[in-house]
């Protein structure tokens, strides 16, 4: 079976598949959906959260809806010892969403929002300084619409399987 680098059991993924669906459901309301009481389903939160599985905050927001009409994908290629300085200050600047660090030779991938086109092209003239940059504009996106359970159990019928190697 493919290794994860915890295990949940199946009260953990019902309890984070309800979330998906609903960031704002109690301690009670999931209780009564994943047959736990109040208080299994608060430690369970907590520990999730411990874990990093969870967070605090609702990680989805509909950035076009508040105005952010364009995304982005922009991949910076910089020397090296430029990467880590030049990382801590994309991560401050309000377009930037998310920066991964890509295994090679100093290359930053980043998730980015901006106003409009003009908005972008203000973005990455100013980050452009010392480095390479591609930059790719999202027209569409779909998300999957397979729940957390769906994921885990096709995960599990590949591993089975032999599609996925361990």
């Amino acid at each position: 079976m493919r290794r994860r680098s915890l295990e949940l059991d199946r009260y953990d993924v019902a309890i984070l598949s309800a979330l998906s669906a609903n960031t704002r459901l109690t301690a009670v309301e999931l209780a009564q959906k994943v047959h736990l009481s109040r208080t299994a389903v608060s430690r369970r939160i907590a520990a999730l959260k411990r874990m990093n599985v969870l967070n605090d905050a609702a990680d989805v927001l509909n950035y076009e809806s508040m105005g952010f009409k364009v995304r982005a994908s922009v991949e910076i290629s910089a020397p090296g010892q430029v990467v880590s300085v030049l990382k801590s200050g994309l991560l401050m600047r309000p377009e930037v969403l998310s920066v991964a660090v890509i295994a090679g030779n100093g290359l930053l991938c980043l998730d980015v929002i901006a106003v409009d086109l003009d908005h972008l092209d203000s973005f990455i003239n100013s980050v452009r300084e010392n480095c390479d940059i591609t930059t790719k504009v999202v027209f569409a996106e779909e998300k999957s619409q397979l729940t957390l359970v769906e994921r885990m159990r096709r995960l599990g019928e590949e591993s089975n399987s032999g599609l996925v190697r361990t």
